[in-house]
């Protein structure tokens, strides 16, 4: 699978979890909601009636009873007619007061039973229709037992205002438990809501339980799961990624011989497969080269434009090699700018490490290039001042020098000399900024680098020096490798390359290039440039 397939195939599972669990909690959620729901619109309804009806009851109680009081009062203590005109008004009053409070208890009651018949037609809950049902029937109770008491003091009302004053004890008996018996239907009803109640939350806080076991479940799913494609990406991107280094280092040596795995079906395969051919080209071009072994004047025109077309072919190469890890820095920074609150730590310091892979190679391409580039652009030699040659490439690491804190010391009486100025602006450059970055890695001194001139008889002999790490002698040859990089160096950036281009271009010149320095002690790279080299133009190589 290709790698850009895995990173869309990660995206593409992360979205579809999170869908997974916006829809299963959107579905809890309106579960909760339902409980809640109920809870407002039906049991603090239902709680609310039971309170008025309480409250309406305790009314009529109070009414009766002051009617009570008035029926002794005509039935034993004879009162003048004026008093009892008196006292049969204001039973009267009692009475429409008492029909009131009844007609409201009445309407209550009957209204909650509306609601109950609409839950029980909404509700698919087994448990909760049973537990509506009985409801229904305490309400039912409460019902039979407000029109019992309501009919039975509409009597007693009746038989005071048409002059029949004695109330039965019969009566005020039959009236008292039927108060005690609504009395008790409304506090049934009442725990019954109660119960209702605590029911629905119970409900409400599974729910709420179950959705947070759901999410907590998928978020270490997805995080598993997008810690074993991650690692399955990095995994894919940085074991190519050293074979190539690998592979470049044994071709820079001279070993054409060495071929890449094509198997992989991702990016790197077309990578290596583009690879092996320009080797095998690279191979084949080589030793029908070396039959050859004594070259006439024809020939070695026929070797320029071979050369030529194997470095247009790296270059090429070099372009093919960049398109996947553009594709892959474009994922990896996708991932890391438009999800980076849904990935954690551990995934972010993956996608850092795929950016830093693609980045090194890209150093590695790029570093290449130059190489070619040096060895395939011929610019004219001009007279050239070293000294305002020196002063441009300061201008261009100003910013580094300013930084590391570089006591920076340039020597007098630089001289004009005949050379390609283009390149050996980038030796200087080279040498500066090695200089700079492993003289500040010596945390003990100040950086401090001096850039001299010394004239030879038949050369020009120029050294820069620093007080950084040194290089142990045994390395003193090597290090001009192509991507030769030491031990000591592996905890600074760069690809190795840098010497071999200084090398390269003074070769080019025909000088010498060397290094005096042991560990700790600092270096000194010194080269040379020869005086007999005569102003002239020439043809630059073909581009790429």
């Amino acid at each position: 699978m290709k790698i850009s397939s895995k990173i869309f195939l990660l995206v593409a599972m992360l979205l579809t979890i999170l869908t997974i669990v916006g829809v299963v909690s959107g579905h809890l959620q309106n579960r909760i909601g339902g409980e809640l729901k109920g809870v407002v619109n039906r049991d603090i309804v239902l709680m609310e009636t039971a309170t008025s009806i309480t409250r309406l009851q305790l009314q009529k109680a109070i009414i009766f009873e002051r009617v009570r009081r008035i029926a002794e009062e005509l039935a034993y203590q004879n009162p003048p007619p004026a008093r009892k005109e008196h006292l049969i008004f204001y039973t009267k009053l009692d009475k429409s007061s008492f029909d009131e409070l009844a007609k409201n208890g009445a309407l209550e009651i009957v209204n909650n039973k509306l609601l109950i018949d609409e839950s029980l037609r909404t509700t698919k809950d087994k448990n909760a229709q049973e537990g509506l049902k009985s409801l229904a029937a305490v309400f039912k109770e409460i019902e039979k037992a407000h029109i019992h008491y309501d009919s039975l003091t509409d009597d007693i009302f009746n038989m005071i205002v048409s002059g029949k004053y004695e109330i039965s004890q019969d009566d005020l008996s039959q009236i008292h438990r039927d108060e005690t018996k609504l009395t008790s239907a409304l506090q049934n009803l009442i725990a019954t809501v109660q119960n209702f109640t605590q029911q629905s939350l119970a409900k409400a806080r599974n729910y709420e339980e179950t959705a947070r076991r759901i999410l907590w479940a998928t978020v270490i799913i997805s995080l598993l799961l997008g810690i074993a494609l991650a690692v399955s990406i990095i995994h894919s991107i940085t074991e190519p990624l050293k074979n190539l280094v690998f592979a470049s280092n044994k071709i820079g040596g001279g070993d054409l011989t060495v071929r890449l795995n094509e198997k992989s079906k991702d990016e790197f395969g077309e990578l290596s497969r583009a690879f092996n051919e320009m080797s095998g080209q690279l191979k084949e071009s080589k030793e029908k080269l070396e039959e050859q072994l004594n070259l006439t004047g024809q020939q070695k025109k026929d070797l320029e434009v071979v050369n030529r077309e194997l470095d247009r072919f790296v270059h090429t190469v070099s372009h093919d090699i960049r398109s996947p890890l553009m594709s892959i820095s474009w994922y990896a920074d996708h991932l890391r700018r438009g999800y980076a609150e849904k990935i954690d730590k551990k995934g972010q310091e993956s996608l850092e490490g795929i950016a830093r892979g693609v980045e090194r190679a890209n150093s590695l391409i790029k570093d290449l290039l130059t190489l070619t580039r040096i060895s395939r652009v011929r610019n004219p030699y001009t007279f050239v001042q070293i000294g305002a040659l020196i002063d441009e490439v300061v201008a261009n690491l100003e910013y580094k020098i300013k930084q590391n804190k570089v006591d920076l010391e340039i020597g007098p009486n630089m001289p004009s000399i005949i050379c390609d100025g283009i390149k050996l602006k980038e030796v200087f450059l080279n040498l500066l900024t090695n200089a700079i970055k492993f003289s500040s890695g010596n945390d003990s001194v100040q950086p401090k680098i001096s850039i001299s001139y010394l004239e030879q008889p038949d050369c020009h002999e120029f050294t820069v020096k620093d007080n950084g790490i040194g290089i142990a002698p045994e390395h003193h040859n090597e290090i001009f490798a192509i991507f030769k990089r030491l031990d000591a160096a592996k905890d600074y950036e760069g690809t190795g390359a840098g010497l071999s281009i200084v090398k390269s271009v003074i070769d080019d010149h025909g000088g010498k290039v060397w290094v005096e320095s042991d560990v700790g002690k600092g270096s000194e790279f010194h080269f040379t440039i020869p005086k007999g080299l005569e102003i002239h133009r020439v043809v630059i190589g073909a581009e790429a």
